[in-house]
C-alpha cells in the first residue's frame, strides 16, 4: 500500500494522510463489493504492495483475473 500511497502523492499532490485515507477507503469498497475470492485478492495485493516482491505483486494480481 505504501508504493500506492506514495504515487497519490507525488502524482495527484495530496497529503499523505489523504492518500492513506482514500486507498483505506478503496480497499474497503472493494472488499465489500466483490465476490470474496477476488476480495481476498485485493486485499493480498494491497498487503504485498508492502513488500518489495515485485514478482509476487504480478502472480497475486494475475489471480485477480483468473491467470
Amino acid at each position: 500500500m505504501k508504493e500506492l500511497i506514495s504515487k497519490l502523492v507525488d502524482q495527484a499532490g495530496i497529503e499523505e494522510k489523504v492518500a492513506e485515507k482514500v486507498v483505506g477507503l478503496v480497499k474497503e469498497f472493494l472488499e465489500d463489493k466483490l465476490p470474496a475470492p477476488i476480495a481476498g485478492q485485493v486485499t493480498k495485493l494491497l498487503s504485498g504492495m508492502d513488500d518489495d516482491k515485485k514478482d509476487g505483486m504480478m502472480d497475486m494480481a494475475k489471480g485477480l483475473f483468473g491467470k
